[in-house]
C-alpha cells in the first residue's frame, strides 16, 4: 500500500484529495497549520493520521515527521491563495509560498524513499492569456505577489531536480470547485445568496473568462500523476469550456429557476485583476489518460445538491456553518 503525504490537507482541495485517495486503497497522512480547520474534513478522521505543522516555525518538525513516515509520494496543497490579500501582505505570501518549500527542498534532498514530490500551482503564473498556455511553455507573467510567490517556487522545485535530482512534478489546475468548497468563493456563494433571497455582487459585470473543472475530476488527475506522472515534467488540467464568470452565475440562476437580471447587482471589477486563464491541456491528457468526466452544468448540478441540503440542514438546526478550511 503506498503512503502519500498530503501537505495542506485541511485546504479544500487538500482534503477533498484525502478522501478520493483513500478510497483509491492508499494510505493517508496529511499535515494542517490551524486545528479548528480540521474538524470541518470531509474524510474520516479515524482513518487518516493528521499533525498540525506549522510550515514556518516547525520546518524542523516537519522533515522529522517525514522520515518517520517514508511517504512514497507527498503531494503540495499548503499554500495561501487569496490573491487580492496578497497585495496587503506580499512578504507573508512570500515567507508561506516560497520560504518554507526551500527548507522542505533543503531537508528532503538526501531521501531515498520518496519517489514522486507533486507541487500544486496555478496558471496564474502566466498572467492574463489570450490563447491556451501549453505545459512547455515558458513565458511567465505574474501580475499579483500571489502569482510571484507560486512561480519562484516552481522554478526553485525545478532547480531541485537539476542540481538534486529532486523527484518534483509539477501540476496546474484551472478553478477547482465542488462540494464543500469554502463559502466566501464564487460558486458557494451564488448559491447561498440565491438560497437567503440576496443579491448577489457580480463585480465587473461577470466580463472575466475563468475555467472551472469539478472535484472528481481535479482528484482523478492527481491520482493519475501518482500513477503515470514523470519525474520533471509538468502537467496541466482544465474543464472543457472557458466560460465567462457572467455565464456561471447565469447556469446557477437556471438551475436553480431564479431570474438572472433580478438576482445580481453590478459592482465595480476589482483593481489589478487578470482577464482571463487559459490552459492547454492536450500533451497531459494524452500522456496520463485522463479526460474531464464533468462539463460545468453537470458539476454544478452535483455542487448545487449538495449545498442545497446543507444549507437546509443548518436551517432546520438553526446552526451558522463556517468553511473554515
Amino acid at each position: 500500500m503506498k503512503k502519500v503525504l498530503i501537505l495542506g490537507i485541511s485546504s479544500f482541495s487538500g482534503a477533498t484529495l484525502a478522501a478520493f485517495l483513500m478510497n483509491k486503497g492508499f494510505k493517508i497522512f496529511g499535515t494542517f497549520s490551524k486545528k479548528k480547520n480540521i474538524h470541518y474534513l470531509p474524510f474520516d478522521k479515524k482513518k487518516i493520521k493528521t499533525f498540525k505543522i506549522n510550515l514556518l516555525k516547525d520546518s524542523k518538525k516537519l522533515l522529522i515527521l517525514i522520515k518517520k513516515i517514508k511517504p512514497d509520494i507527498i503531494v503540495d496543497h499548503a499554500s495561501i491563495c487569496m490573491v487580492q490579500e496578497s497585495w496587503l501582505y506580499p512578504d507573508r505570501y512570500f515567507k508561506i509560498n516560497v520560504n518554507s518549500k526551500i527548507d522542505l527542498i533543503k531537508g528532503l534532498r538526501d531521501t531515498k524513499f520518496l519517489k514522486k514530490y507533486i507541487y500544486i500551482s496555478t496558471p496564474e503564473i502566466f498572467g492574463s492569456t489570450t490563447k491556451p498556455i501549453d505545459e512547455f511553455c515558458l513565458k511567465f507573467n505574474p501580475s499579483t505577489p500571489y502569482a510571484c510567490s507560486k512561480l519562484i517556487s516552481e522554478l526553485n522545485f525545478k532547480q531541485a531536480l537539476f542540481y538534486q535530482n529532486f523527484p518534483i512534478i509539477i501540476s496546474r489546475f484551472s478553478n477547482f470547485y465542488g462540494p464543500n468548497q469554502p463559502i466566501y468563493r464564487l460558486i458557494p456563494k451564488v448559491i447561498m445568496s440565491i438560497n437567503k433571497n440576496k443579491k448577489f455582487p457580480l463585480e465587473g459585470g461577470g466580463q472575466s473568462t475563468r475555467n472551472f473543472i469539478f472535484a472528481d475530476d481535479f482528484c482523478n488527475a492527481i491520482n493519475q500523476i501518482i500513477l503515470r506522472g514523470k519525474i520533471g515534467k509538468t502537467y496541466h488540467f482544465s474543464g472543457n469550456r472557458f466560460i465567462k464568470i457572467k455565464e456561471v452565475v447565469k447556469l446557477i440562476c437556471d438551475i436553480k429557476k431564479v431570474k438572472f437580471q433580478n438576482f445580481i447587482t453590478v459592482t465595480k471589477d476589482r483593481m489589478r485583476k487578470d482577464n482571463t486563464y487559459k490552459l492547454n491541456c492536450l500533451w497531459s491528457k494524452k500522456n496520463l489518460s485522463w479526460k474531464e468526466k464533468f462539463s460545468i452544468k453537470k458539476g454544478l448540478i452535483k455542487t448545487i445538491r449538495f449545498y442545497d441540503k446543507f444549507f437546509d440542514k443548518l436551517s432546520k438546526e438553526s446552526m451558522e456553518y463556517k468553511f473554515n478550511y
